[in-house]
């Protein structure tokens, strides 16, 4: 499974309990007005099921919301997910040059951090 898959299953299960507690619904009640069980609620929260768009429209009424309003809720989650992972990817890049440029006086730590550590050839 890609990066970007991943980030949208992870933008789905914040949707899912973001707008379930804005609603001020818990797993029960939201169960009971959708006809989904709580545990099927509870496993797509948790990331372990990823709902189907016949699930997510059953939400989406019970929720007294359109499937518009949630899939732009979705790519809001999503793109602010995606733009954090990129900011975080450079972070670490950004503190990988400074930690080599520190060590460049020393090309044998260098080459051991290069190469992953003592233990690789």
């Amino acid at each position: 499974m890609n990066y970007e898959t991943l980030l949208l299953h992870e933008a789905i299960r914040l949707l899912i309990i973001s707008i379930r507690q804005q609603r001020r619904h818990t797993q029960q009640s939201l169960s009971l007005e959708s006809g989904i069980s709580r545990q099927y609620i509870s496993q797509m929260e948790c990331g372990k099921r990823i709902p189907s768009l016949d699930t997510l429209s059953q939400l989406a009424i019970a929720l007294k919301t359109s499937m518009g309003s949630l899939m732009s809720e979705m790519d809001r989650i999503y793109q602010h997910l995606f733009w954090q992972s990129k900011t975080d990817q450079v972070d670490k890049n950004d503190d990988f040059s400074a930690r080599n440029a520190a060590e460049t006086h020393n090309p044998s730590l260098e080459y051991i951090h290069r190469a992953g550590g003592l233990d690789k050839p």
